[in-house]
């Protein structure tokens, strides 16, 4: 059965998907010191991506909706870059400058007075309906100097409501590859696809530690500014409570005009985890339509053995209210395998049609030596 749904899915053409795109791709630097700039955003009118961890990007839409559409990009504490893609011709090196941030009126302001309005406003600054969405994701592990696998994949995505009974989205893997380099056994325990689980954003998880029931476990400090282009930004700590059910301690970061958490770290509490030594948690945010959305979200976990890491990352490229989620498709829920068809294919060609982040230098590094021997 999921053999032939996923044959019947190769052969649709999602809404999302780009047959004859128009591309912009480059690197990412820091203008002061020239240093490449990993996981910065890049956005044409409704469609993001973000660079990879060599500061490379490309992102494509199908068509500019008007001759004035402009790329942005922007990344914590610098000044945002915004120019028309009109101007933009074959690989374009762009520079960021760092940011300089003065909030001295936030200082007097306490944890708990900024996360109250914080709170209050949830339902006003995020969006509530059903999404679908399509994103590319991609899961590794390694240790420090080589891979043991990777694997990637273009997703559909169908997201419940925040008051849907559905406690995860519901995934479609439309395209994958993978590539194991070095067997060992706990590869089938993590090999797998998280995508379904990393889809469900912070904002409205109802175990989540923010949501309504388990928000009273934390301690919210201030501890600073930046700014993320021409926002500026709150960055509020938390941590759980003495003798409280709290098992999250992290940071937030709350764009001052909209009181919208925009980026969040998390790193939740070891106990008895049998596979990790410590785990971190990154969700990031981006306004559309004037509600905020989830657009990318990374996990990375280090083994009890500290033999290798776990890293796994989805970035939803674009996304669209709809009224029900489909019924005469095959859609996989959280412990399902995304990766039963992939290929073997590690060429960037394997993606046309759709938005994908480059591979970075380590791991085409790691499928050059293989292709050689």
């Amino acid at each position: 059965m999921f053999h032939s749904a996923f044959t019947l899915a190769l052969a649709l053409i999602s809404f999302f998907s780009v047959p004859d795109p128009y591309s912009v791709k480059g690197i990412i630097r820091d203008k002061e010191s020239n240093e490449p700039i990993p996981f910065a955003h890049v956005v044409i009118d409704d469609v993001i991506n973000i660079s990879n961890i060599d500061g490379e990007f490309i992102i494509s839409i199908a068509d500019l909706e008007s001759e004035d559409a402009q790329i942005e990009i922007s990344y914590m504490g610098y000044d945002s870059y915004s120019k028309s893609v009109q101007d933009i011709e074959g690989y374009h090196t762009i520079f960021l400058q760092p940011s300089i941030t003065t909030l001295d009126e936030v200082v007097v302001r306490t944890g708990p007075f900024i996360m109250e309005k914080v709170f209050n406003r949830f339902h006003i600054n995020y969006s509530m309906e059903r999404q679908h969405m399509v994103g590319f994701y991609k899961e590794s592990m390694s240790n420090w100097k080589e891979f043991y696998y990777v694997a990637e994949g273009i997703m559909d995505i169908y997201s419940p409501s925040n008051i849907d009974k559905l406690q995860y989205p519901l995934v479609r893997p439309l395209r994958t590859r993978k590539k194991v380099f070095k067997e060992l056994d706990i590869i089938n325990d993590v090999l797998g696809g998280n995508a379904s689980d990393m889809a469900h954003s912070s904002i409205w998880r109802t175990d989540s530690f923010l949501s309504t029931k388990n928000r009273k476990d934390y301690d919210y400090f201030y501890s600073g500014a930046t700014s993320i282009g021409s926002k500026e930004v709150i960055i509020v700590e938390f941590e759980p409570r003495k003798n409280s059910k709290g098992n999250t301690k992290g940071k937030l970061y709350i764009d001052e005009e909209s009181l919208a958490i925009i980026k969040i770290e998390y790193f939740p509490v070891i106990d008895d985890w049998s596979h990790w030594e410590s785990v971190s948690w990154v969700e990031e945010y981006e306004k559309k339509n004037g509600l905020y959305e989830m657009i990318s979200v990374s996990f990375t976990g280090t083994s009890t053995n500290h033999e290798f890491d776990y890293n796994a990352l989805l970035v939803i490229n674009e996304s669209k209210a709809i009224d029900e989620f489909p019924e005469d498709i095959y859609l996989l829920t959280q412990h399902d395998s995304f990766f039963e068809e992939a290929q073997d294919n590690f060429s960037d060609t394997f993606w046309e049609g759709f938005n994908f982040m480059k591979l970075g230098t380590k791991a085409s590094a790691n499928l050059e030596d293989t292709n050689r021997n």
